[in-house]
C-alpha cells in the first residue's frame, strides 16, 4: 500500500536536515509572495485539455498491477487499470468494475459486473477477465507480491459474462478492501505478449492509456477517449520522479509540475504565490522495527525501554509541525482493529535510561526519505543512554536488508489503504509471512492464532475484540515502536481545479481541469 504498501507504503518524509529545511523555507519565501494553506476543496473551473504533471519521490518499478506492493507504483498504475471495487475518502468500498455485490453465504460472494466495458485494446472486460486476474495473482508460479492480500480466495467462477462468484476458505471480512487494491488485466493480451512485455506496455480499462515510461525520467499517460466513466478532462498525465524535497518544491513553484507529493510538514507554509499546500489525513504507519534475533533487541525489556524512550508528541510538533498523530499501537484511529482503550507505553526517559544506559552501538537502517525522522528517534534513544548510529541506505539496499532480516533495527512506513489492521498484523507479525520477508523475525503462537481468527471472523464487534487482544500481545512483546501517522501534504498549483488529495495517496484526475 513500499507501501510495499510497498502497498508497503514507501516511507515518505524529507531527506533534508532541519537546518537546510529552514534555509529552503527562507529562500522560497523570499522568491514568492503570500502563500496559503488549506484543506478545503477547489471549485472546478477552467477549460479542458492540457497536461497534468505530478512529482513523486521515486520512480515506479513496473506497470504490472500484480507485481508490486508499492504506493508509488499504485499511484501510477491505478490510472491505467480499474479494480472490481474502489474506496471513497472514508476508505469504504464503492462500485467500480463491479456495479454491486452480495454475500451469498459466509464464504461466497457474487459480483455483478459493469456491462459494455472494454480494455483499451478493444478486448472485452467480462467475468473471464476477473477470474484470470485474480487467479494470476494467487498463482504461486506468478510470485505476485500481492498474493497474500487475496490468500483467502479458494475459487473464482464465471457464472456468465457479467457475474462472478468468489469463494473463500472461510469468512473473509477483508475481501472487499483487498479487491480494491487488485486491478483487472486483459487475459488475451497478457497471454499474447507475456509478463515482461505487459509490465512495459500495459493495457487496462482505466481513464488513461499508457504511452511511455522512461526510467528515472517520467511516465506519460494519455486520456482514454472511450473510458466507461467518461473521458478525463486533461489530455495527458505525466509522473516525474523527483527524490529531493527541495527539488519537488522548486518544480511546483516554477510550474514545471502542477502537483508535488510528499511535502514535508515544516515546509508546507513556505509554498507561496501560485502554489497552495493541501492536506488530508494519511493512512501510513511509521515505526521503528527491532530485530528480535539480534542483540540487544533479543531482550524484551530492551524493546520495552526503547518504546518508553521515544517522545512521539515532540516528534509530531517539531518534525511534522502538528500534521501527524502520535501512535501508541500499530494502527491509526480510522482503522478496523484500532483499540481506543489501549494505553501503550508512556514517554518515560528515566525508566528507559535504567535499561538502555551503556547499550550499543546500535545501527538503525533507514532510506533517505526517512533520514530526518530516524535522526530524531536516534537522538532520543541516545538521550536515554543508548549509543545509536543512523545508517542511510539506497532504497533497494534498504528493502533487501529489512526483508532478509539483516537489519539490527530500521525505521520505515507501511501504507494501510485498506483501513484494516489485518494488513499490518498479517504482513509483519504473523509467522507464515516470515517465509516471504523476515523483517524483525518476531513470532508468537498466541498472536498467530489471534491473527488467523481476525482474518476469518465476520462480526465487526468480535473482530475488534480479537485485534484488541492482538494489540496488547504484540505491544507487550514490542518488536515495534510505533511512531506517527502523518497527514499527506501536497503542493498544488492554483491552475489545478477539481482535484482533492486522497487519504491513500492516489491521484484521481478524471475531473481535473487546468487553467
Amino acid at each position: 500500500m513500499k507501501s510495499d504498501h510497498r502497498f508497503r507504503s514507501e516511507s515518505h518524509r524529507r531527506a533534508v536536515a532541519v537546518v537546510l529545511a529552514a534555509l529552503l523555507w527562507w529562500v522560497l519565501a523570499a522568491c514568492g509572495g503570500g502563500g496559503n494553506f488549506d484543506s478545503g476543496s477547489n471549485k472546478e473551473s477552467g477549460g479542458g485539455g492540457g497536461t497534468l504533471t505530478i512529482a513523486q519521490s521515486s520512480d515506479i518499478d513496473t506497470m504490472d498491477p500484480a507485481m508490486h506492493r508499492s504506493r508509488i507504483n499504485e499511484n501510477v498504475v491505478r490510472n491505467v487499470f480499474d479494480a472490481l471495487v474502489n474506496q471513497d475518502q472514508s476508505l469504504k468500498p464503492v462500485p467500480e468494475l463491479a456495479t454491486s455485490w452480495e454475500q451469498v453465504s459466509p464464504t461466497q460472494w457474487r459480483f455483478h459486473l459493469r456491462p459494455g466495458v472494454k480494455f483499451q485494446n478493444g478486448e472485452p472486460f467480462n467475468a473471464g477477465a476477473v477470474k484470470f486476474s485474480i487467479e494470476r495473482v494467487v498463482d504461486p508460479k506468478q510470485a505476485s507480491p500481492r498474493a497474500s492480500l487475496l490468500s483467502m480466495i479458494s475459487a473464482v467462477t464465471a457464472e456468465n459474462d457479467n457475474t462472478v462468484l468468489i469463494d473463500t476458505d472461510g469468512p473473509a471480512p477483508t475481501l472487499l478492501a483487498e479487491l480494491s487494491v487488485n486491478e483487472i488485466v486483459p487475459p488475451d493480451y497478457v497471454k499474447k505478449v507475456g509478463d515482461a512485455e505487459f509490465a512495459k506496455k500495459p493495457v487496462g480499462t482505466g481513464p488513461f492509456k499508457f504511452q511511455e515510461w522512461v526510467p528515472n525520467e517520467h511516465v506519460v499517460l494519455k486520456a482514454n477517449d472511450d473510458y466507461w466513466g467518461g473521458r478525463p478532462k486533461v489530455d495527458t498525465m505525466v509522473f516525474k520522479p523527483i527524490p529531493e524535497d527541495s527539488a519537488r518544491i522548486a518544480a511546483v513553484q516554477s510550474g514545471d509540475v502542477q502537483i508535488a507529493a510528499e511535502i514535508p510538514a515544516d515546509l508546507a507554509k513556505s509554498l507561496t504565490g501560485n502554489v497552495t499546500a493541501k492536506s488530508v489525513r494519511g493512512t501510513r504507519i511509521f515505526f521503528l522495527a527491532m530485530n528480535v534475533t539480534k542483540p540487544p533487541f533479543d531482550q524484551t525489556p530492551v524493546r520495552e525501554a526503547v518504546n518508553k524512550a521515544i517522545d512521539r508528541d515532540t516528534i509530531v510538533k517539531t518534525i511534522y509541525q502538528g500534521f501527524a498523530r502520535p501512535l501508541n499501537q500499530p494502527a491509526f484511529p480510522e482503522m478496523v482493529g484500532y483499540d481506543k482503550g489501549f494505553q501503550g507505553y508512556p514517554y518515560d526517559k528515566q525508566a528507559a535510561s535504567q535499561v538502555l544506559q551503556g547499550l550499543g552501538p546500535v545501527s538503525i537502517d533507514v532510506s533517505e526519505a526517512n533520514k530526518t525522522l530516524a535522526q530524531a528517534v536516534a537522538g532520543q534513544l541516545q538521550a536515554a543512554g543508548m549509543t545509536v548510529a543512523v545508517n542511510v541506505l539506497e532504497d533497494q539496499a534498504f528493502d533487501d536488508a529489512t526483508e532478509k532480516g539483516a537489519s539490527q533495527a530500521y525505521i520505515d512506513s507501511w501504507g494501510v489503504a485498506e483501513g484494516d489492521a489485518d494488513v499490518i498484523f498479517e504482513r509483519h507479525f504473523w509467522s507464515p509471512a516470515r517465509k516471504d520477508a523476515f523483517y524483525t523475525g518476531y513470532a508468537n503462537p498466541r498472536l498467530d492464532e489471534l491473527i488467523q481468527r481476525g482474518r476469518s471472523t465476520e462480526s465487526g464487534q468480535e473482530r475488534e475484540s480479537i485485534y484488541a487482544e492482538a494489540t496488547t500481545q504484540v505491544m507487550a512483546d514490542a518488536p515495534w515502536a510505533p511512531l506517527v501517522n502523518p497527514d499527506e501534504i501536497y503542493g498544488v498549483s492554483t491552475s489545478v481545479h477539481g482535484w482533492e488529495p486522497s487519504p491513500i495517496g492516489r491521484f484521481n484526475a478524471t475531473r481535473v481541469t487546468l487553467g
